[in-house]
């Protein structure tokens, strides 16, 4: 491509961008306007206290919301706006000057998130059509109203989703900086830096990420194992390390709080206490009847040890409870918390939505069959640049999964609002494989 060409295109790009910004700023009213759910009240009770303390990552919330929360100093704010679906409570959203700072944050972090990932993306696409339709389909996924009316509640759903966006954005230079000869030596360093920051913040958001982040260790093994030239690069070996640090502080975390009692008690009143089979395989593991006052105990000390073993064990039930509620997971794209205006521009965007956002399941399917597409193109075509793309690719399809998996059994109660993150990274890898294959099929043609 002539530097003339490539100027004009980058112009184009920016302009298409710059476009689908105007729209989301005008799309879903004032940036002020939020509203907050059942969770919320604890945000700000954790933001109350002392962030960096001993007990910073095993309390009922997470070192990152609780971490916005103190810095927008909540501590004495009362919440105007609550919305309880669960309860047929849907309400409006409304202006509550206390929380202006977190949901002016949670919009424009929003925006800048999933407006780098495209650039970033695309940045590294060969072909103008693909670059093009990359700065088009991410941010119109990032904009349309299933990623972007969680900007307006309080909540941890918006800070995972725009942490994420930015973490990928910044995993993509990282990979691509280790195979690419010309990066500078202080670019590398500030791109690996950037990044284990990242994580980490996306990470400590929800504890499901943490399994999400371990998908990455095995693969990062796998690089070095496969790729020998890479096991002296210091900055995978530190963004690894990092990684392996991070897990191990948030599986730990995990357990030393008290977080994991409330969904666990959920499933055992629901999956295991109805059912005479099962409470007799649970009493063979130790379980005092539930009316007695050592069952307490026993729950908190071998209740997650018990239900993995439980899950492990009856595979059948797993599967089926699994596969059973796999169209129901996705089934929506469309957040229960506020009602809006039914503007033109407002029903444009659902419309948008529905299409970019499909709720299928078979998105799960399209997923797979994607992916292989793109290991056998590796196959057939040994392009060091299509190997970095699969190997990412390995880590996205990898993580949604387990974490889908995790947050599906966890617990039994809002299973729907629980499995939104990995369902939403389904549908962003639908649209993500689509330009990686469009690309290679680009680089073919040129060969």
């Amino acid at each position: 491509m002539s530097i003339a060409k490539k100027y004009g295109l980058n112009i184009f790009i920016i302009l298409i961008l710059a476009g689908m910004i105007f729209l989301r700023l005008r799309a879903y009213g004032r940036f002020t306007l939020s509203v907050g759910n059942a969770d919320t009240p604890s945000y700000i009770h954790e933001a109350a206290m002392p962030i960096f303390a001993s007990d910073m990552f095993t309390r009922s919330r997470l070192f990152t919301t609780n971490l916005i929360y103190h810095l927008a100093d909540v501590q004495d704010c009362k919440l105007q706006a609550v919305s309880h679906p669960a309860l047929g409570m849907e309400i409006e959203r409304a202006a509550q000057p206390c929380f202006n700072k977190i949901v002016i944050f949670q919009n424009v972090f929003s925006i800048f998130a999933w407006s780098i990932l495209a650039l970033t993306v695309g940045g590294r696409l060969r072909g103008a059509f693909e670059k093009i339709l990359c700065v088009v389909l991410i941010p119109a996924f990032g904009f349309t109203p299933a990623i972007a009316d969680w900007d307006s509640v309080l909540g941890s759903e918006s800070l995972t989703f725009s942490l994420f966006a930015v973490s990928t954005a910044l995993f993509v230079e990282f990979c691509f900086t280790l195979v690419d000869d010309r990066a500078g030596k202080k670019y590398t360093t500030a791109i690996t830096i950037l990044t284990i920051v990242s994580l980490f913040l996306w990470v400590f958001t929800r504890d499901a990420n943490i399994y999400g982040l371990a998908v990455l260790f095995p693969i990062a093994i796998a690089v070095f194992l496969f790729h020998p030239n890479r096991r002296k690069n210091k900055h995978l070996i530190a963004l690894t390390l990092a990684g392996f640090v991070f897990i191990i502080i948030g599986l730990k975390s995990a357990a030393g709080s008290d977080r994991w009692k409330m969904p666990l008690g959920n499933v055992f009143s629901e999956y295991i206490l109805p059912y005479p089979a099962r409470v007799d395989f649970m009493e063979n593991l130790g379980m005092p009847h539930p009316e007695a006052d050592s069952y307490t105990d026993w729950f908190n000390e071998n209740g997650t040890r018990a239900y993995a073993r439980f899950l492990l064990t009856h595979p059948g039930f797993a599967v089926t409870s699994f596969s059973s509620n796999l169209s129901g997971i996705f089934s929506e794209n469309i957040q229960p918390y506020f009602f809006s205006d039914d503007t033109p521009l407002r029903k444009a965007m659902i419309s948008a939505n529905d299409l970019i956002h499909p709720n299928t399941h078979l998105v799960f399917l399209l997923d797979i069959l994607l992916f292989m597409g793109l290991c056998f193109a590796v196959v057939r075509k040994k392009s060091i640049t299509l190997i970095t793309w699969t190997w990412m690719s390995a880590w996205l399809i990898a993580s949604a999964s387990i974490m889908l998996v995790v947050s599906f059994f966890a617990d039994s109660i809002g299973i729907t609002r629980h499995t939104l993150f990995p369902v939403e990274l389904f549908r962003l890898m639908l649209w993500l494989f689509l330009v990686l294959l469009f690309d290679n099929t680009e680089r073919s043609a040129n060969l």
